[in-house]
């Protein structure tokens, strides 16, 4: 999409009411001029979200979490500025226009037809369902409900040839563009259908839209299911089924991640939304990675199966690798999700769910059903096993937590298990490698912002405050020595409008940003709390701070430069670049 022109993003934002759209996600109570609420971005227990009307901001006392309207939208569904606004959009009655260079790039305009013609196609398969006995029957058969069929676009591909092709061409489109979407296939003499007598689970995107279509056989004839090709718009490993309805309304605290399009549509007509597929059994990382995007904690349920327990340890360890908290959902063998919730109801479910193992645990898990412990020898080899798996914890706390269960379990001492996961953490260089980690995470843990950077907040925040601290700091600072870049836009933004004695309406700086994380820092230039009596003296000292980093910056830079000419053999300009340095650092020694 081209770029959305300002006016349109103004007035979106300016249209929204903050503190209707916040109401959506969270309970608001009147508190003086603004609202209150519990923030859903933390662990909040009393009200810290702070909601204005007045100013059209957010600002959560408990995490700090700070923005307009667009901002939280971003950020409480995880989603983009573009997809924000044209949700925000939506919601008034605004559409966001195509730019003419985007109707006009060919690889958008391709995918764009794609997306045209798999709703087109997923209508035809939803009509369908209500007109073949045998296929609503099947659904009917599965218990599902008309308004989950309804809610996930269910359908059936009519048992025919060209079925499809021919309602499709008849709506415009052509044989090109249903190959390139995989709806037909090109054989030696014609085409055809790809889909034909199959109920049909269309797959959409996170923003709900059609990206391609399962098929199942209404028996149990192979191949029971047949997916869409892949295609500028359906990549495999990519996408999570449901996802789109998992975070319809907001970013759910968990995600449980299931097999196939029948347990995860059981799931959400239980009442449990939280449910994605993974469509087949091997996660992949690009999935992990976008589960990851909306939280880390999730919950692994695939059958209880043998598959199904292979591909749950290959998904654990990718989910783990990128950074989530998991869980093992474990259903009684012989059932899977979509069984179990329609045998026992959704309370078991949660149950299972309650219940849920730790990596760690189902890993022990697993090989204690491999097992007798009632024989010695066996307890051996199920100890040994033990030992490798906790070989990878780094906490000395959980090695000797769980070496005190094992040996309780197997009557074999607490200390020998312990000596044995040593040894093998010793074997593999354990020690030396997580030492490593834990330095890197400790000071990743810890970030900590440059003292430029607070400088510059402040300062902000006193050109806001009154005329006399803002001519007091233009005075004495200009908009090019502002360093972070965003804090570089608000202040050219401020000292024109305040140079004018303009209003500064929150919306309209915040306007000139796009990632939450943006509007987010700038926004808390209108929510900082200082006090009425600044001294010129510390307002000072945040301009040195600037200076200070920008003239360090500046040596630091032709220092570099002085040695590469010292290198080259060019004396003149290392000279002359020299002369630079002593007024620099004269001037520093002045600040």
């Amino acid at each position: 999409m081209g770029r959305i022109p300002d006016e349109l993003v103004d007035k979106i934002i300016h249209e929204s009411d903050i503190v209707e759209v916040i109401s959506e996600y969270v309970s608001l109570k009147s508190s003086g001029k603004n609202f209150m609420g519990v923030c859903p971005f933390h662990s909040d227990k009393g009200p810290s979200l702070s909601v204005s009307r007045e100013k059209q901001l957010y600002h959560c006392f408990g995490c700090g979490a700070s923005g307009n309207v667009l901002g939280f939208i971003m950020r409480i569904k995880n989603i983009e500025f573009i997809d924000a606004l044209r949700f925000l959009g939506e919601k008034i009655g605004v559409s966001i226009e195509q730019k003419k260079e985007h109707t006009e790039n060919p690889r958008f305009k391709l995918k764009d037809e794609m997306y045209r013609i798999n709703i087109e196609a997923a209508r035809y398969f939803f009509r369908n369902i209500y007109n073949v006995k045998a296929a609503y029957n099947y659904f009917l058969s599965r218990n599902m409900e008309d308004k989950t069929i309804k809610k996930f676009g269910l359908g059936y591909s009519l048992d025919s040839w060209n079925s499809l092709e021919s309602y499709l061409a008849k709506k415009g489109f052509s044989k090109d563009i249903m190959l390139k979407a995989g709806l037909i296939i090109k054989g030696k003499n014609a085409t055809y259908d790809r889909f034909r007598n199959r109920v049909m689970f269309p797959v959409f995107d996170y923003r709900g839209r059609v990206i391609g279509f399962g098929g199942r056989v209404l028996d149990d004839t192979k191949p029971k299911y047949l997916n869409s090709p892949e295609t500028d718009i359906f990549l495999k490993g990519t996408n999570l089924y449901g996802l789109n309805f998992a975070i319809k309304n907001k970013v759910p605290d968990s995600i449980i991640i299931v097999e196939g399009y029948m347990d995860c549509i059981s799931l959400h007509q239980a009442g449990i939304t939280n449910v994605v597929a993974s469509l087949g059994t091997a996660l992949t990382e690009s999935q992990a990675k976008l589960i990851k995007k909306y939280t880390e904690n999730v919950y692994v349920c695939y059958d209880s199966d043998s598959a199904g327990k292979t591909a749950t340890l290959k998904g654990m360890d990718i989910l783990q690798n990128v950074g989530c908290n998991v869980k093992v959902i474990s259903v009684p063998v012989g059932k899977d999700p979509d069984e179990f919730i329609k045998l026992n109801g959704v309370d078991s479910f949660n149950n299972l769910i309650n219940n849920a193992l730790p990596i760690i645990d189902y890993k022990i898990h697993l090989a204690r059903e491999k097992y007798d412990l009632k024989n010695m020898e066996d307890s051996l080899k199920f100890t040994k096993r033990v030992a490798y798996i906790l070989s990878s914890l780094n906490s000395e706390i959980e090695i000797q937590y769980y070496g005190k269960k094992i040996a309780e379990e197997t009557g074999i001492p607490q200390s020998s298990i312990i000596e044995d996961i040593k040894k093998l953490k010793r074997k593999n260089n354990y020690y030396a490698k997580n030492n490593e980690e834990e330095k890197e995470n400790n000071v990743s843990n810890y970030k900590i912002e440059p003292a430029f950077k607070k400088s510059e907040q402040m300062l902000l925040t006193l050109c806001l405050k009154s005329k006399d601290y803002f001519e007091y700091i233009k005075g004495r600072i200009s908009v090019g020595e502002f360093i972070t870049p965003f804090y570089k836009i608000a202040a050219d933004f401020l000292y024109k409008r305040l140079e004018n004695e303009e209003k500064i309406i929150p919306n309209s700086l915040l306007g000139n940003f796009s990632t939450s994380y943006e509007i987010s820092e700038v926004s808390l230039i209108f929510n900082k709390v200082v006090p009425n009596d600044i001294s010129t003296d510390l307002i000072d000292d945040y301009i040195k701070v600037i200076k200070k980093h920008n003239i360090e910056d500046k040596i630091k830079s032709i220092k570099i430069q002085i040695k590469k000419y010292e290198k080259n053999g060019e004396k003149q300009k290392s000279l002359e670049l020299f002369n630079k340095l002593i007024l620099l650092q004269r001037q520093l020694d002045t600040l």
